[in-house]
């Protein structure tokens, strides 16, 4: 984000956005005293400018966290897990912290935060996320009954009336264990 002050640029970056919004505030009082501007003013330049920024930008870049939808390309790696592909995933693609990524997953807190810990000291680089028709909504994983990566087979064998080979082929998995998983997920779903 970045604000402009009579040609003067000051940047806020993500690591430290805490710190730098304090430090951007400090500026933006010091600069404000030294041009002698009322406080009232000050106040409304403030306002303005946060306004503007978050109309303009709300639409097109926030996301409700419960519509985010996650495309299965991202599984297609032959390092991660399922739940550590979500997580990681949703903490560096989507911006959301562990805490609301915990949330949305109806996970510990911990937990996931110990599994985002693992997927990065597994896969340094970001995940690529190449568009796809096929997708899955949050909630599939949110699901306790099945594990993570029961809920994902089967939520594309009905879905989307996908082969076994199809969905291993999607997931990066061995056509037997996909087999596997979805009978496990079948004798699961039958029991409850």
């Amino acid at each position: 984000m970045f604000l402009q002050l009579t040609g003067w640029y000051l940047q806020v970056t993500r690591g430290n956005a805490v710190k730098d919004r304090e430090r951007l505030l400090k500026e933006l009082i010091r600069y404000f005293k030294q041009e002698r501007v009322p406080y009232t003013e000050f106040l409304e330049y403030l306002e303005e400018v946060y306004t503007a920024k978050l109309v303009e930008k709300s639409e097109e870049i926030f996301e409700k966290p419960e519509g985010i939808r996650i495309p299965v390309s991202v599984f297609d790696n032959g390092y991660l897990s399922a739940l550590e592909t979500i997580v990681k995933y949703l903490y560096e693609n989507k911006g959301l912290k562990l805490v609301e990524i915990a949330r949305l997953l109806n996970r510990d807190p911990r937990a996931v935060g110990v599994t985002y810990r693992f997927a990065r000291r597994k896969m340094k680089s970001v995940l690529r996320a190449p568009v796809t028709k096929y997708s899955l909504p949050l909630s599939v994983v949110a699901e306790k009954r099945l594990s993570v990566l029961e809920s994902v087979v089967y939520y594309l064998r009905i879905t989307y009336n996908l082969s076994y080979h199809e969905v291993a082929v999607l997931l990066r998995r061995d056509d037997r264990t996909v087999w596997t998983v979805y009978h496990r997920a079948l004798k699961k779903l039958r029991k409850a």
